[in-house]
């Protein structure tokens, strides 16, 4: 037999252990090391200015791409609300005063509607690994800097340094906790791999109001729908958490 309802299928699943996530702006403030970039441009405007930029290809998935919500405000680092046009990462390229390519920043993409949580300093989905590239070719750079005679491209290799887990903190999710992602009805459901307790928010509590489920069994779907888990929080010690969708 087959099911009728879809209403009760996960169709996807984040790891929400594992260390996919850029981190933004990067592995520090002044975000990706330049030790990892390939720089064959030329022709960038000699002045320094800083530009938002998407990315026209690469190993890494986690690159913005169109958007169908709408338009909204320039996404630059001290935006902290929705990724605007654009879904994915995006990315501050700044330059010097010769047009050389300084810096480049990951831009925040924690969605409108984490609330109580700290800021995730995270961007762009939970699938990058380390040695993946992202690219910025001529076109991308002419239509980030507003030019039309750059040539060459800009290349970026991943180190895990420029990863973190999905959850939010100050540095690579150390306050742990992880948030739904408001774009999925703000509720997720979850699969425990290895055994042990989660203290989560589920989806009807009031805000911050949280309750421990112990000793889940390994390989464990849970019959509820949480809006939040506190990976950090020592009572939780379940691993293998999977928030499905």
């Amino acid at each position: 037999m087959y099911q009728k309802s879809q209403d009760d299928v996960f169709t996807d699943a984040v790891d929400v252990t594992l260390s996919a996530t850029l981190r933004a702006p990067g592995a520090s403030a002044a975000g990706i090391p330049s030790g990892q970039f390939t720089d064959t441009t030329a022709n960038i405007a000699a002045t320094a200015q800083k530009v938002i930029a998407f990315a026209s290809g690469g190993t890494f998935l986690g690159s913005a791409i169109p958007s169908t919500r709408g338009t909204g405000g320039a996404p630059l680092l001290t935006d902290t609300g929705s990724q605007m046009t654009r879904t994915g990462a995006s990315y501050e390229i700044e330059t010097d005063g010769a047009g050389a390519i300084t810096n480049v920043r990951v831009v925040q993409t924690r969605p409108a509607g984490a609330t109580s949580a700290p800021t995730n300093p995270g961007a762009g989905p939970n699938l990058g690994a380390n040695t993946q590239t992202i690219v910025f070719d001529a076109t991308s750079l002419n239509n980030a800097f507003g030019q039309t005679n750059i040539t060459g491209s800009l290349s970026i290799a991943l180190a895990g340094t420029d990863l973190q887990p999905p959850t939010s903190g100050t540095d690579a999710g150390t306050d742990g906790v992880y948030e739904a992602d408001p774009q999925s009805n703000g509720s997720f459901g979850l699969y425990v791999g290895a055994t042990g307790d989660i203290k989560l928010e589920l989806v009807g509590a009031l805000t911050n109001q949280t309750v421990t489920i112990k000793s889940i069994p390994a390989g464990t779907i849970l019959p509820l729908q949480a809006r939040k888990i506190l990976i950090g929080d020592a009572a939780t010690t379940a691993s293998e958490i999977l928030a499905l969708y």
